[in-house]
Parts: structure tokens; sequence; C-alpha cells
């Protein structure tokens, strides 16, 4: 019969002691010493692949022109006289993804206010720009993308006042 005999000859483990083996030194083996820092190092033949070179640097008023935008977005978000009119306005400065965000919004239960004074910029590249817009009723955080340096700012992260929030 297959399968009914007890396994084949193999060796019983021997018992173990709680005794150590004696060694040569004394001494405790040092520890490994974790690397700081990678061993690994581009190489010359690897291709690049887009994306991998990081966003284009920005040129002179970038940051200026993505401060309009934003201070743009802020003004047109307090802009609900109409509300009919308001999603139309303000759809205008988002990206597809903010618009989905901000699309249920009803700009009636928002706090009356105004940009004011200048924008206030963070990090900026030729794509990506990190603008503070002041305004009556506190600061607005806001970023500003475009997919090619010549094209318009528009709003993808907007977050209002923590008072409003």
């Amino acid at each position: 019969m297959v399968g009914c005999s007890g396994p084949a000859d193999v060796p019983e483990p021997e018992p173990t002691t709680s005794e150590a083996p004696a060694t040569a030194t004394s001494e405790p083996a040092e520890p490994e010493e974790s690397p700081t820092e990678w061993d690994v190092a581009p190489s010359e033949e690897a291709p690049v692949v887009p994306g991998d070179e990081g966003p284009p640097e920005a040129e002179e008023g970038d940051a200026e022109e993505a401060g309009t935008a934003a201070h743009a977005a802020v003004e047109a978000y307090f802009a609900t006289e109409d509300p009919d009119e308001w999603w139309s306005n303000f759809s205008q400065h988002l990206t597809p993804a903010a618009q989905e965000v901000w699309q249920y919004t009803d700009p009636r239960r928002g706090p009356a206010g105004a940009p004011q004074g200048s924008a206030e910029y963070g990090l900026v590249s030729g794509t990506d720009a990190e603008v503070t817009v002041p305004a009556t009723i506190g600061d607005f955080q806001l970023v500003m993308v475009r997919a090619d340096p010549v094209d318009p700012w528009k709003v993808s992260y907007l977050e209002p006042p923590e008072e409003v929030a």
C-alpha cells in the first residue's frame, strides 16, 4: 500500500543542549553597521524615463502668473451674488479633479469676503506652485498646476481659512 508506511530512513535530529560551544575569543561580536547612504549610483547607460527628470524649473514670472491666477480663483470663490452663475465662473479656475471636489458647493452658505493684498509663494516650479492668497476672512492656501509651462495655471487644491472650514 502506498502512503501507509512510515517515513523513509530519515535520521532523527540530535538532541540540543543549553550550553553554547566554546569559542576561541571571549569578546562579543561587533554589530553590523547599517549603511547611512545608498550604494546605488545612477547608471550612465540607464535611460531617463519621462517623469524621472522632475518638473521643469520655474521661469521668471511663473510665480507671479500663478499668484494672479490664484487671486482670480479666490475672487471667483467670493462672487456669490448669483448662485446660478457662480459655478460656471468658479469652475473655470479649477482642474477637473478640483471641480469634482467643489461641484456640490452651495455658494450661498459661504462667507462674504474678498481677496486683499499680494499673494505669497511657497515652492514654485514650471508646472506647480504653492500660493497663499490673503483675504478679508483669512488666508487661502492654493496649489496651482499646469501640464506644460505654456498652459494657464489652474487650482488643483484650495483650502479656505480655518474659520471657514
